[in-house]
């Protein structure tokens, strides 16, 4: 697996665990948890497509 999916993956798994505690807390900054989450996920989805497009390798 690639270094750089295997990050995405998880980043998008630890953003989902405290999404979820701080929802089941009811934590009233949970907004700007969704909306910092919703930026990493997006910046996530941009260095993957940039990859995607540019040629990404893995350099040993």
């Amino acid at each position: 697996m690639r270094t750089l999916t295997a990050y995405g993956i998880g980043v998008v798994i630890v953003l989902a665990l405290l999404n979820a505690i701080a929802w089941r807390a009811g934590l009233p900054r949970l907004h700007s948890l969704n909306v910092f989450s919703l930026g990493f996920v997006l910046g996530m989805l941009g260095t993957s497509l940039s990859a995607f497009v540019n040629g990404y390798r893995r350099v040993a």
